[in-house]
């Protein structure tokens, strides 16, 4: 008999979310969102857009009004969701963006 590993109780289901006040708007973390928010974050402003867009829902989107807040609460936004999406704390997802800024530059 082949070996059998049991990941049934290593496995999670729960599903990340953000709070902005007193909402909570759940992050789609699959695999396809995930890759789909990094590459999209990269491209500008219209591509963080897009990115969150696809985290979020757009309902959400238009929720929070991500169109018409200040590019600094963007920012905060997107790492906000990138933390929530890698499962690391808001701290850490901004100490990654700052490396990568660096880096960049």
């Amino acid at each position: 008999m082949s070996n059998i590993i049991n990941l049934s109780a290593l496995l999670n289901n729960e599903k990340p979310a953000i709070q902005i006040g007193e909402k909570l708007y759940p992050v789609n973390d699959g695999i396809d969102a995930v890759m789909a928010f990094q590459e999209r974050a990269g491209s500008g402003v219209q591509g963080i857009l897009s990115a969150l867009e696809t985290a979020l829902g757009k309902e959400a989107c238009e929720d929070i009004g991500v169109t018409s807040i200040s590019f600094g609460n963007l920012q905060v936004l997107a790492t906000g969701i990138l933390a929530a999406l890698t499962n690391i704390s808001y701290e850490d997802a901004a100490a990654r963006f700052r490396r990568a800024s660096a880096a960049a530059e």
